[in-house]
């Protein structure tokens, strides 16, 4: 035989030697960090972006995959809780845009103000209230954020000020919140957050307007699934291109599926608005995996599902 149990034996004790010097004070040649290359970052009226070279270390790594996995498995928790008919009214689950959320709470401080739409369960999360107190609101019981009175699109915490269950409307009112900050002096932004069914609203661009006329520091992001309610953003938008769409505010483009790329992209936006440089617009492609509530199943329209996500 080529290899005998000793020339065996012999082999494995010098590669458990080698795995013991890696491991061991060898383990220093390992690098702490990992860099990664994201989709490029698409960009108007900017002449200079984020890399697309990230780095991440491995406790900032684990620390996303947690909150990612634990929004998903909270709005999996409450999509059982639903059909059972523990959670009633009104539910939009935030089942696959978790590295938006996720991305952007890495890169803004405690301090900052963030306001969104009705799909708020995974920013209440991350804005730092427990899941208990997440589906205790879901459930309408008072250890709830809201004490059980808000329900799935009014949740709040410090500095995040919902879930708003009228679509579009909390973009004016995180411009006032961001002008409120400057009005006040602090060193904080606002991120202002409404999907590509709110983009067409009269009101944004209302609040693109008065927020680029005063310097406000506010980012406008527009989490673009694909899909407002159960219509392609291709039938609803004469330009899908929503990082243009502030005309002369400079706007960014960023893979919403790249939690590291959504983490850059909010870091480049939030030290131009710091810089008093703002406002910025931002544009997240992501992809949500259910219907777009509750009440509907989302079986019609999925079929664009790879369009989306292989941007």
């Amino acid at each position: 035989m080529p290899f005998s149990l000793k020339s065996n034996l012999s082999l494995i004790s010098k590669l458990l030697k080698v795995q013991k010097q890696l491991t061991g004070a060898g383990n220093r040649l390992y690098s702490a960090e990992a860099t990664f290359q994201t989709k490029p970052y698409k960009l108007h009226l900017l002449d200079n972006g984020p890399s697309s070279d990230v780095s991440v270390n491995k406790e900032d790594a684990l620390k996303y995959y947690r909150d990612m996995m634990m929004v998903r498995r909270m709005e999996t928790a409450a999509n059982s809780l639903y059909k059972e008919k523990i959670i009633r009214g009104f539910c939009h689950l935030y089942s696959g845009q978790e590295a938006c959320a996720v991305g952007m709470e890495a890169a803004i401080r405690k301090s900052d103000a963030v306001i969104t739409s009705y799909r708020a369960h995974g920013w209440t999360y991350l804005r730092g209230v427990s899941v208990k107190g997440v589906l205790a609101e879901l459930t309408g019981r008072e250890p709830g954020c809201a004490r059980g009175k808000g329900g799935s699109m009014h949740m709040y915490h410090d500095n995040f000020y919902g879930g708003n269950g009228i679509v579009g409307a909390q973009v004016p009112l995180g411009a006032g919140i961001a002008f409120a900050l400057k009005y006040q002096g602090r060193d904080d932004i606002c991120l202002a957050l409404y999907g590509d069914g709110a983009a067409n609203q009269g009101q944004v661009f209302e609040a693109f307007n008065i927020a680029k006329l005063w310097s406000i520091p506010v980012i406008f992001i527009c989490e673009n699934n694909g899909f407002g309610m159960g219509t392609s953003v291709d039938r609803a938008s004469a330009s899908t291109d929503y990082y243009t769409r502030g005309d002369y505010i400079p706007g960014i483009w960023v893979d919403g599926m790249d939690v590291l790329a959504v983490r850059e992209a909010t870091r480049f936006a939030s030290e131009l608005c710091r810089a008093g440089k703002g406002p910025l617009i931002m544009e997240v492609a992501t992809y949500r995996y259910h219907g777009h509530s509750m009440s509907d199943p989302g079986t019609r329209y999925f079929s664009s599902f790879f369009k989306y996500i292989t941007l």
